[in-house]
């Protein structure tokens, strides 16, 4: 380079005609009919060291500056990294809560898991596809505490993103597929919040080689058939008895589980369900095990049985404690007696006032099918799901409410923990739930992800004693009911076990014996005609 400056200072003259268009980079203006156009990767550049003239370094640098500066009508949603000293502030507004030793700070925004824990680039590409904007309260507080390997007692409002709140940093912990054996396992109560976990697994893990595995009551769904017996998946989603069953069939090892989530915590320390819990605990040996359980219901009883397998523990509660999601407008409704609750109901879809998909929460299954007898003669598109039925039957007909083909899907129990149907925007308790933690699952079935939705609920007075529910889970009631003797502690257990006694929905609605009689009577001969005509179908197929 100082021989070549040397060169032109001592006068050295260049054939123009034969350089023409070298010359071109050289000069320092620029034919008006031929402007700089294209970004700088387009046109040819000269480089800094042999630009001696400096020339048109202002036009590039106005170039590249607008080819690299971001765009000011797209939105940035990459917020800076939490510091410490606004933890309190990011905390209101937000309605986190955080307990426990050192708990990590919460995500400022999906940005954190690049800066914080360099995730994959497909886990957030995958994020923004599935439509996760931004991260929801209990998202903020769960990931980080999962993310940083620690023990996890999580606690939100039913519709709050829980699930990804616990299988996001399972994906970014596990990395990639390994031929090791099960290394996660999620637990949950019913088959149908299996499957919906199962769904938002793959949807999140869409693109990657992960191996899952959904195992509920005698059924395997994996992406390698011979999964189970190899022992070659990852991620292992499943009911409490069935994974028992497992264990003690010697079908699976659950030595190298580093993640072990227990969705619906409440429910799986309960009687039910406690023995099992123990035994998958004590399967899951591991050094490294980590815990997380979630739940929408945290009580003191589920904290305690927490403390005595989990190690140095974070708490992480969004919301109010045992409360409904502020999007859920709760109704009460009093209806006298048990002849009341059908009136009133009839009424409600007289006047317009039940937009479906709807969901019908009663007490027992018995009851479940009486109130679909009653119901289904009105001209209504309704069906029942409870636990008696089926596994296909239960499948089908959850798959039939999704399409729309079903109105009113009347339920048990056993549909009021985690499931999200899309677009139900009313729950009605026909039935009056006996405990806060029964209602605030049940009613959260709607208002879910910040959409609004309703609740209903019928009561009567048998229910007077357990009305206080409503008023803990932030419901307003009346003047009236805040002066009704609180139930006792013997009342309220008497009620956990033995729901209240209540008259036959179809005695209630006043059918008689030989109605009642005519409806089974028109009934069977509807189901011999269905069963005739598979069975001519069937024989016209056999050659």
């Amino acid at each position: 380079m100082d021989i070549f400056q040397s060169l032109l200072t001592g006068g050295t003259r260049f054939d123009k005609k034969r350089f023409g268009e070298d010359m071109e980079l050289f000069a320092e203006k620029r034919n008006a009919e031929a402007p700089l156009t294209g970004p700088p990767s387009a046109r040819a550049v000269l480089p800094k060291e042999l630009d001696f003239f400096n020339s048109h370094a202002e036009e590039r640098q106005a170039a590249t500056a607008q080819a690299v500066a971001p765009d000011a009508n797209k939105p940035c949603t990459d917020a800076p990294l939490l510091r410490r000293a606004d933890l309190q502030a990011f905390l209101r507004k937000y309605q986190l809560r955080l307990k426990g030793t050192d708990v990590p700070l919460p995500l400022a925004s999906w940005g954190d898991l690049e800066r914080r824990w360099h995730v994959a680039p497909w886990l957030r590409a995958n994020l923004e596809s599935g439509g996760w904007s931004d991260p929801t309260p209990i998202q903020r507080g769960a990931i980080s505490v999962v993310l940083d390997r620690r023990d996890l007692l999580a606690g939100a409002p039913t519709g709050s993103g829980k699930t990804l709140a616990f299988v996001l940093p399972i994906l970014q912990l596990l990395r990639a597929h390994a031929k090791v054996g099960i290394r996660a396992v999620v637990v949950s109560p019913t088959r149908e919040l299996a499957q919906q976990i199962h769904e938002q697994l793959q949807r999140l893990a869409q693109g990657q080689a992960f191996k899952t595995c959904l195992l509920t009551r005698g059924a395997v769904k994996n992406s390698d058939d011979d999964a189970l017996a190899k022992k070659k998946f990852d991620i292992l989603i499943t009911t409490p008895l069935r994974l028992v069953h497992a264990i003690q069939h010697e079908e699976l090892e659950l030595s190298h589980v580093e993640q072990l989530v227990l969705d619906e915590a409440d429910r799986l320390l309960e009687d039910g369900f406690l023995e099992q819990t123990d035994e998958i605990l004590a399967a899951c040996t591991h050094p490294k095990l980590r815990k997380a359980l979630f739940s929408a219901t945290l009580h003191s009883g589920v904290e305690q049985l927490a403390k005595t397998f989990m190690v140095d523990e974070c708490r992480v509660l969004a919301g109010q404690k045992e409360g409904a999601t502020d999007t859920i407008h709760q109704q009460l409704e009093f209806t006298g007696s048990e002849d009341g609750k059908l009136l009133a109901l009839r009424s409600l879809i007289q006047e317009g006032g039940m937009k479906p998909p709807v969901l019908l929460f009663v007490q027992s299954i018995d009851r479940a099918r009486e109130l679909f007898h009653e119901l289904v003669y009105d001209g209504l598109h309704v069906d029942v799901i409870h636990s008696e039925r089926p596994k296909k039957q239960r499948e089908a007909v959850i798959d039939a409410f999704k399409r729309g083909d079903i109105w009113i899907l009347i339920c048990t129990e056993l549909m009021a923990r985690g499931i999200d149907f899309k677009g139900v925007n009313l729950v009605i308790n026909y039935d009056f739930p006996q405990t806060v933690q029964s209602y605030i699952h049940r009613i959260g079935r709607t208002g879910r992800a910040g959409k609004q939705g309703t609740a209903i609920t019928y009561f009567n007075k048998e229910d007077a004693p357990v009305v206080n529910v409503m008023r803990q889970s932030g419901c307003q009631v009346p003047e009236w009911m805040l002066k009704l003797p609180k139930p006792s502690q013997m009342l309220r257990k008497r009620l956990r076990q033995a729901p209240v006694a209540r008259k036959d929905v179809r005695v209630a609605a006043g059918t008689s014996s030989i109605g009642r009689r005519m409806a089974n009577k028109k009934r069977e001969m509807v189901q011999g005609s269905k069963r005739r005509k598979e069975k001519a179908k069937q024989s016209a197929e056999i050659p």
